[in-house]
């Protein structure tokens, strides 16, 4: 089926009928953002269907561009506000199931992929008892979208060329999003909190975008060490790198802050030692200089009751009392912060639990939860394993890149909306299936020179 949409008839007719629906948007009662956007997805459905590698890049590539579209609000259906995103993840599914089609049974073996079903079926499940069906099926989509993500990298990531284009994908297209965010910096256009303004790029909040840039941060060092110092384009990861993390200081994402750190010390203890160094040095010379960087990230280790972690540790203490209200199966997937917002006195700020535990717990009980941590001890143990048995050196060393950032990502879930960043998940997923899929093949083949 997937080869034949790409004969010259059929793709005549898909090709005919975006052109219908483009002209029919163009008459829809909306604005004149929502109508390119609308017209730009399709148009990116279409051209994925020439080549579905590209097609699945250019999907990576425009998603944290167009991450703002979460605000862009096209219609409502019940409690569900239906999004300009949605509309992009819906294109994104489809592009899914036609590019894996053919390729779906060389996925049943995979650990992960297994895990992965596990977890999408059981919140299929709680479809069953949820209270608020439209948002749990919500939810479930983007699921759904994240596993594809990996999915669509374990079988269109072939060989370590590959890879290397989507490392570059993962980087350059945080670029947008941190340039924008240069321009809130500048101007003081961010989001004012009191006496700091935190950028956010084109990401709905600042935390969101410090997060997601964790990613292409620790790619980019990765390939600043990991490429002869002779070759000029090594130098441009490492401004790339540097560029990135400070625009993810002036998010003053504290849970960030301190998961650049465990990244860097990670990464230092387990094979660049003079890298720690220099990254400790030049955070302590950045620490003194900004004032307003020294102020947050000591008030990670102030215990102020009314302060931010004070009011987190609230947070979980009340949203444990609602886990176990349905603490085997939970209320059903995507209700926590409905179930927060009906529990909580709104004064008390937001509704989103600020663990991404306690969330799963809520949502599918200890059922879920449980199956979700199998699926990072799966993580873990594959990247260890892979490490041990790869014999090439740079592929070797993404895997302790790749490790460090989960380890850091999923402890800070402690404390953070982390699994509410579909980009972030989308391109870490894509990433892992990439690389677990390239070194699935055994051809001595070195991965490919930055």
């Amino acid at each position: 089926m997937a080869d034949k949409l790409r004969s010259r008839e059929i793709f005549g007719a898909i090709t005919l009928a975006y052109l219908l629906a483009a002209l029919l948007v163009l008459f829809l009662p909306l604005d004149n953002i929502a109508k390119f956007f609308l017209i730009g997805s399709g148009l990116v459905f279409l051209l994925s269907l020439l080549n579905y590698r590209f097609g699945f890049f250019l999907f990576l590539f425009l998603r944290p561009v167009i991450d703002f579209a979460t605000e862009q609000k096209l219609f409502s259906v019940g409690t569900v506000n239906v999004n300009l995103l949605f509309v992009y993840g819906g294109f994104m599914l489809l592009f899914s199931l036609i590019a894996l089609y053919a390729n779906f049974s060389a996925l049943r073996k995979n650990k992960l992929v297994v895990l992965w079903i596990l977890f999408i079926l059981w919140s299929l499940v709680s479809l069953t008892y949820s209270f608020d069906t439209l948002s749990s099926v919500k939810e479930l989509s983007r699921y759904i979208s994240i596993f594809f993500s990996f999915a669509l990298g374990a079988t269109l990531i072939k060989k370590s060329q590959d890879l290397t284009k989507l490392i570059k994908i993962i980087i350059f297209s945080s670029l947008i999003p941190a340039g924008v965010a240069l321009i809130q910096f500048i101007s003081g256009r961010g989001l004012v909190e009191g006496d700091i303004i935190r950028v956010y790029g084109t990401m709905a909040h600042p935390n969101m975008l410090a997060f997601y840039l964790l990613l292409p941060i620790t790619l980019s060092i990765f390939i600043f060490l990991t490429v002869k110092k002779t070759r000029l384009e090594s130098y441009i990861y490492l401004v790339i790198a540097v560029f990135l993390s400070f625009i993810l200081i002036y998010t003053y994402t504290r849970g960030a802050y301190v998961a650049l750190i465990l990244i860097f010390i990670l990464v230092g203890l387990l094979k660049f030692r003079k890298f720690l160094l220099i990254a400790g040095v030049g955070l302590l010379v950045f620490y003194v200089a900004s004032f307003s960087f020294q102020q947050r990230f000591n008030t990670i280790f102030q215990s102020d009751p009314y302060g931010s972690i004070g009011w987190r540790l609230g947070l979980y203490r009340d949203s444990f009392t609602y886990v176990m209200e349905s603490p085997i199966i939970g209320h059903g997937v995507g209700l926590a912060e409905t179930i927060i917002a009906s529990h909580r006195d709104f004064r008390l700020g937001a509704t989103q639990p600020h663990n991404d535990y306690i969330r799963l717990a809520l949502d599918g009980g200890a059922v879920g939860l449980i199956i979700y941590l199998l699926l990072i001890i799966a993580l873990f143990s594959g990247l260890i394993k892979l490490y041990k048995k790869e014999n090439r050196s740079r592929l070797k060393m993404l895997n302790i890149f790749v490790l460090a950032f989960a380890i850091s990502i999923y402890t800070m879930s402690i404390g953070d909306n982390i699994l509410n960043d579909t980009t972030l998940e989308w391109l870490f997923w894509s990433l892992i299936g990439g690389l677990f899929a390239v070194q699935a093949n055994k051809k001595p083949a070195e991965i490919e020179r930055a």
